[in-house]
């Protein structure tokens, strides 16, 4: 059994708390951190052996690369487990490059370490916000020689679209993203009346438009005729709400996954808790033949957890 680190009663940690102990530790999880590592190991053994046939250069690049292990807790016990991307190091066949990004200096130092314990790999290690850093390195590469695996595992609503653009238009990134589902709803309050600025500027770099607004929300019939308020509710409920993520992620990627849903406890066949998390995979490549193979691995993975 595995149980979350932080919140009690089964309710949803806040953001904030999410946020702190992610920084101040390796990161915190549950059942969604073993879900999420397993999905992206598995790929990352297939597309390596995959592509081992062809004279692609392979890249494995993860975002926000935290310190390369996981703190869980696992039937009342705190664990450590190898993170993302001490993972991706042990993988066999061998990515020809690795790329961490991490912009907090403590998380750096063990970044740092363990690129030590691997003197024979190409490591390079970026201090940045990862959106940033992103967008230069989706520059950086000659496409059509490289092939790469993109591991986006944000803090809250921190990827932008414009991010997401860029890594679509190189036509050669597969990205398996845990989208923050309780961020979403959590921004998208129930009455419009508590949306402020900053939560509606949140949405719009998150999915890349402002027609969620018109999607979620609605007139309420019973608003106050004398000006108290704009009266608008969210006349949708929350798997609609991820439906529009969906759509928006399809505008962007020729193939994309349904999302795995990721919740605060239990497992993947018999989940307990609020959902946290969407788990997507997309993949950038136009070619019907390359994204068709990778969408068919990712879902058998998907399927199987």
């Amino acid at each position: 059994m595995v149980e979350p680190i932080g919140g009690d009663n089964g309710l949803l940690p806040d953001e904030d708390e999410l946020d702190n102990v992610s920084r101040d530790q390796h990161s915190f999880g549950g059942a969604w951190t073993l879900i999420k590592l397993g999905a992206l190991e598995k790929y990352l053994a297939a597309f390596n052996t995959v592509l081992s046939k062809q004279s692609f250069t392979r890249l494995y690049i993860d975002a926000f690369a935290g310190t390369g292990r996981c703190d869980i807790k696992v039937d009342g016990e705190n664990k450590t487990i190898d993170g993302s991307a001490r993972r991706a190091l042990d993988i066999n066949p061998a990515f020809h490059k690795f790329c961490f990004i991490e912009l907090h200096s403590k998380k750096l130092m063990a970044l740092n370490a363990l690129r030590s314990e691997h003197p024979g790999k190409i490591i390079e290690i970026i201090q940045d916000d990862a959106n940033k850093a992103l967008k230069t390195l989706c520059t950086q590469y000659h496409w059509r020689r490289e092939r790469a695996v993109l591991f986006l595992d944000p803090f809250g609503m921190h990827v932008e679209w414009s991010t997401l653009e860029t890594i679509a238009k190189t036509g050669a990134i597969d990205v398996w993203y845990l989208f923050p589902y309780a961020g979403l709803y959590r921004q998208a309050t129930k009455n419009a009346d508590a949306l402020d600025a900053d939560k509606e500027a949140s949405l719009t770099r998150v999915l890349g438009t402002d027609e969620w607004r018109k999607v979620f929300y609605v007139q309420n019939p019973q608003s106050d005729m004398f000006g108290g308020g704009n009266g608008d509710v969210r006349d949708i409920d929350h798997p609609q709400m991820l439906k529009f993520v969906s759509k928006q992620l399809k505008t962007l990627f020729p193939a994309v996954t349904e999302p795995k849903i990721l919740h605060r406890g239990g497992n993947s066949r018999n989940p307990s808790g609020p959902p946290l998390f969407a788990l997507y995979f997309a993949s950038s490549n136009p070619s019907l033949k390359a994204h068709g193979l990778a969408t068919k691995i990712a879902k058998d993975i998907l399927n199987s957890l």
